[in-house]
């Protein structure tokens, strides 16, 4: 690893710049001049094309930092090169040869051989890879050969991520399993992520295996940013905002965002609330970097986890209001999040006849999971009637008696 702490910063395969970090904390990315003479665009929409360097007087850019491992994956990663965790750029520099999007940060001096518990097979597979995946959940990069799925190994490019088994959650690859089959259901021709249950070979006998957006078939990267990222927050400030936050930004930045995803985003959040899924932060929405500007990327981390009783404040807040209870949410606080997103009544109500339309389906789709036991299914039928009862079945009433 570089003494002075220094790695060199990819966008693909073309070197974009140079990521420091001074004595006492501070860091700057810099653009090398041949990347500002390409047509190649800037690495993040917070690290706007320019020849000045972009500082961070605390710590990694926000940018840089939601790169950064998070849970269980930084906790492995810190004993293995027995560094504090909150040792964020070395971190970063030992483990950021496949990140999420397309940037990718090489060690100039990269460590040699890693302490790795070869009595843990967990560990051996996310460290030998050498990459770094954010969220707190168990998980590694994967490649499906034939009908198998492996590891990834270093060098190799994940085209899934493997999530798997938490004894804090039980049932928890299940439960995500049937909520974004749910979801999918709900949201009719919106982008929802693909995945499914199997094993991890050599690993664990059961894994929820999520099929990468940002990898094509043969590794190639595309770009993404989660909101968290765009709105120039710290991984650690996740749930510091409020859901119309991200509509305020597709809003404000209309010559690269087209206003009418304020709708689809409106309607996932509603899925969100009606699954239980309380952990919606703002990690978990994310827009893609395309040609014509950015474009919601495919809903993923999708999870009720209203299921467990730990889980019952909302990860985001709507109109100021903070820290509220899911049971707490009815329709005058869906109708107030639509009109936050800029929608009318009528396209609010368009929307959650919408659901009403789907609902059955949803159920359905539920049931028809063969890999999930039926408990696990009652669990969300549950979560989906009680939120539905709640929160939006008598919408229609409240916003006639609005008017």
């Amino acid at each position: 690893m570089a003494t002075n702490l220094w790695g060199k910063v990819y966008y693909g395969d073309t070197f974009a710049g140079i990521l420091a970090q001074e004595a006492g904390g501070r860091c700057v990315f810099a653009y090398d001049e041949s990347y500002l003479q390409s047509s190649l665009p800037a690495i993040s929409y917070t690290l706007p094309l320019r020849a000045e360097p972009h500082l961070s007087e605390y710590g990694l850019h926000p940018f840089f930092d939601n790169l950064c491992a998070e849970g269980w994956l930084k906790d492995v990663q810190a004993r293995a090169l027995a560094l504090r965790t909150d040792d964020r750029f070395p971190l970063l520099l030992a483990f950021g040869t496949d990140l999420a999007g397309s940037v990718s940060i090489i060690d100039p001096d990269p460590v040699g051989d890693i302490k790795i518990d070869h009595n843990d097979p967990d560990n051996i597979a996310a460290l030998s890879a050498r990459a770094s995946l954010s969220g707190v959940q168990p998980k590694l990069g994967a490649i499906k050969e034939g009908r198998v799925f492996r590891p990834v190994r270093r060098g190799e490019r994940a085209t899934y991520i493997a999530k798997l088994p938490s004894p804090m959650l039980p049932d928890i690859l299940g439960l995500e399993y049937i909520t974004t089959r749910a979801c999918a259901a709900l949201l009719k021709e919106d982008m929802v992520a693909d995945m499914t249950l199997a094993p991890l070979q050599g690993v664990s006998e059961r894994a929820l295996f999520i099929k990468r957006f940002d990898r094509t078939e043969d590794g190639r990267k595309t770009h993404f940013e989660e909101f968290n990222q765009l709105l120039g927050n710290r991984s650690e400030d996740k749930y510091e905002a409020c859901y119309e936050h991200m509509a305020d930004f597709i809003i404000q930045n209309g010559e690269i965002c087209l206003r009418a995803e304020c709708d689809t985003l409106f309607r996932r959040v509603m899925a969100c609330i009606l699954t239980g899924n309380t952990d919606a932060h703002l990690k978990n929405f994310a827009m893609e970097h395309t040609e014509s500007g950015l474009r919601l990327a495919p809903c993923y981390d999708l999870v009720a986890t209203a299921c467990y009783p730990q889980y019952q404040t909302l990860a985001l807040g709507i109109g100021g209001a903070k820290n509220m209870r899911i049971g707490s949410i009815g329709p005058k606080k869906i109708a107030r999040l639509g009109n936050l997103f800029g929608l009318p009544d009528r396209a609010v109500m368009l929307a959650v006849s919408d659901f009403a339309s789907r609902l059955n389906r949803a159920h359905s789709t539920v049931d028809a999971s063969k890999k999930v036991d039926q408990y696990i299914k009652d669990k969300l039928h549950q979560q989906l009637e009680k939120r539905w009862n709640g929160a939006f079945d008598s919408i229609g009433t409240y916003l006639s008696k609005k008017r």
